[in-house]
């Protein structure tokens, strides 16, 4: 598994979560062990569960980066994107915030519509300068 198979499964483990209500870290750490593959269990679950444990500041990054939409009203698949860019930027070392900004926006353009990797970019872009 590479790293960008793991991280495509981490957003996939978020939006799934979003969806089903169950943001927290049990759910978060037992799908990263059913998922992910070697070491990327380990970065997952430290990913997953910070954004977990601090989805409300998260979030609010989020909301005060983002002119238009708010969390709430957002695309699940974009938020789920954000969500975990932030993770990376927040809780993986080895990870500049130039490099989780580019992979949010391959994965945006990959799973969400066509515009919506601008939107990435530009909520992302704002929230790194404010040092997440």
């Amino acid at each position: 598994m590479t790293r960008n198979e793991a991280r495509e499964i981490m957003m996939q483990i978020l939006y799934e979560m979003e969806a089903s209500g169950e943001l927290n870290q049990e759910t978060a750490d037992r799908l990263a062990e059913e998922r992910l593959a070697g070491n990327h269990i380990q970065r997952g679950k430290l990913i997953l569960g910070g954004i977990v444990a601090d989805l409300e500041d998260i979030d609010g990054k989020i909301n005060s980066c983002s002119r238009r939409w708010k969390t709430s009203r957002m695309a699940k698949v974009d938020l789920a994107i954000l969500r975990l860019a932030i993770g990376e930027m927040r809780y993986a070392e080895d990870i500049t915030d130039a490099v989780a900004i580019n992979e949010a926006i391959d994965l945006g353009k990959k799973y969400s519509t066509a515009d919506s990797y601008k939107f990435i970019h530009g909520v992302l872009g704002a929230v790194a300068k404010e040092h997440v």
